[in-house]
């Protein structure tokens, strides 16, 4: 259940943290900086996550993390596909 949970909350912001960064910056720096905040507002997730799981006493701190972090795993591919797909659309409107 933990687990499902970190996986959703880290596809939601790795989708659309770097989109709404991206389009309102549509250049190689938007691209950048769309992803990096993304990944660090993951991490924060999953380690608050964690944390959370720990005080509610449904998983261990340690253990609720090392799940967290294999779903941030996918922020890896889910971050700089969301920031290229809504750079390729503003950039396909232009033309």
């Amino acid at each position: 259940m933990l687990l499902s949970l970190f996986i959703l909350g880290v596809i939601l912001i790795g989708w659309f943290v770097p989109a709404m960064i991206v389009s309102r910056m549509p250049s190689g720096a938007g691209f950048v900086l769309g992803c990096i905040p993304a990944l660090v507002l993951g991490a924060a997730f999953i380690w608050a996550g964690a944390q959370a799981a720990e005080a509610l006493g449904i998983e261990e701190h340690r253990s609720a993390f090392d799940r967290g972090f294999n779903a941030w795993k996918i922020m890896l591919l889910i971050a700089p596909a969301s920031a290229l797909s809504t750079r390729r659309k503003m950039t396909a409107g232009d033309s």
